[in-house]
């Protein structure tokens, strides 16, 4: 990948505290954000995609914390941050100003008691951007008015509840791009939206991170949210990277058993309208220890070897990796 790094994820895992006990949810991870580039982070539900977004601006639940590795911010060449060890209010200053998220759901995710201004305005005054109200007014409208809303003027007086979901959205892109962010996370921000909108919202990010040269990452379990918007994608099962590749490479030569599956249970236009594949089996309970390959017990393709050693992350092209041992070099 691109080695002008804006944000590296060395080794990171994540666990859970329960009791006694610890469960890693994030197992180890790497990832490269480069500047510039729209990265993507897919795989089924409760695989810890989210959980590795959250670990970037320090937002996990009480109950999970980073249990090892490093998540390091380049900015520039001579200096890097190690997230994970700044203090909570060093981490606030650069997380909504160098490093947005948009959340999942548009529907719950605005104050139902603050108009759109307002909440907007929030922002700015949280991270010492605001000027004066009749500048920041204008900012906020013309913020507004760059995300596709029509009638800015009015909508910054409305309330959430005035608004469609799609309009919320765009609303949520807004806030977090108001300061200027090098670094957008967006977890799962079209899944609660109908398709045409969904498809307005993928192309509105892929503009705005054009325009400002910004990075992005973006959590989905929908390959073809990947496939229109991302530059490079990572594929997670389980805490673990699977399979990794520029996206064009990664749809015309899926390697990983389970990258295989994800694409083939995509409906198609063609064939069955009743039939839709599945992944077989069912994901292993989290916290039960496994000396193999996690796949395995769901996949097609094991050998005897896939029970008992649990494979490496292998370079098989060019920014192309993948953990199989089925695969050879």
């Amino acid at each position: 990948m691109n080695e002008d790094l804006l944000l590296e994820i060395k080794n990171l895992t994540v666990s859970i505290q329960k009791k006694n006990e610890s469960i890693p949810i994030v197992k180890g991870i790497d990832m490269d954000l480069p500047n510039g580039q729209i990265v993507g982070l897919v795989g089924e539900s409760g695989c810890g995609k989210s959980m590795t977004a959250k670990s970037i601006n320090g937002i996990l639940p009480s109950v999970a914390k980073v249990t090892g590795g490093s998540i390091l911010w380049h900015d520039s060449k001579d200096k890097v941050t190690d997230l994970v060890t700044l203090k909570e209010k060093d981490l606030r200053k650069r997380c909504g100003q160098d490093i947005a998220m948009i959340f999942q759901e548009p529907m719950t995710s605005l104050n139902p008691m603050m108009r759109i201004g307002d909440q907007i305005r929030e922002v700015l005054r949280i991270h010492k951007l605001e000027k004066s109200p009749s500048q920041s007014r204008e900012q906020i409208i013309k913020m507004l008015e760059s995300v596709g809303i029509e009638n800015p003027s009015l909508r910054y007086n409305s309330w959430p509840h005035e608004l469609s979901g799609g309009m919320r959205q765009r609303v949520m892109i807004a806030m977090a791009m108001i300061s200027s962010p090098k670094l957008l996370i967006a977890d799962e921000a079209t899944t609660a939206l109908d398709v045409t909108t969904q498809a307005q919202i993928l192309k509105l990010m892929k503009s705005m991170c054009t325009k400002s040269s910004m990075s992005a990452l973006v959590i989905t379990h929908n390959m073809g949210v990947v496939s229109a918007i991302c530059d490079y994608v990572y594929v997670m099962y389980l805490g673990t990277v699977m399979e990794q590749a520029k996206v064009s490479e990664l749809f015309s030569n899926p390697l990983h058993p389970y990258t295989r599956g994800l694409l083939s249970s995509i409906p198609k236009l063609s064939g069955n309208p009743e039939y839709l594949k599945t992944i077989p089996g069912n994901i292993p309970v989290v916290n039960k220890k496994f000396p193999g390959c996690e796949f395995c017990i769901r996949c097609s393709e094991d050998v005897q070897k896939c029970f008992f050693e649990n494979p490496p992350l292998k370079q098989v092209g060019e920014d192309h990796f993948v953990r199989c041992h089925t695969v050879s070099l």
